[in-house]
């Protein structure tokens, strides 16, 4: 179900943010959401975005920048889910060169085992 929630994997909290199948207009509007929420909760977190089937436009890149930003001082690890092919190689490459912890992964099961350990 696309929107954000915080969800629990191996007893762990997780702030899940799914974008699968929104417009470039919705993908903003729920990151805002999400962001203002995480700040709200004002607590360290976990957090989980799939990108699945979502294109990357440059406005949805740069929001995703602002919102890192300002919740960079909650946010424990990062796993994003939906970047294949060339763009995750690029999307990691990107991550470890910025020293940024978001790592992509396959599946959300996947993702969701990475952040909890």
């Amino acid at each position: 179900m696309a929107g954000y929630s915080l969800i629990t994997h191996k007893g762990k909290e997780i702030l899940y943010v799914d974008y699968t199948g929104m417009s470039k207009e919705e993908i903003l509007q729920v990151m805002d959401e999400a962001t203002d929420y995480a700040l709200k909760l004002d607590r360290p977190m976990l957090r989980l975005s799939d990108m699945t089937g979502v294109f990357a436009v440059p406005e949805v890149v740069e929001k995703a920048k602002s919102s890192g930003k300002v919740t960079h001082h909650l946010t424990i690890k990062r796993a994003a889910v939906g970047i294949t092919g060339a763009k995750k190689v690029l999307f990691n490459a990107y991550n470890r060169f910025t020293g940024n912890n978001t790592r992509a992964f396959d599946t959300v099961e996947d993702a969701k085992d990475w952040l909890v350990i």
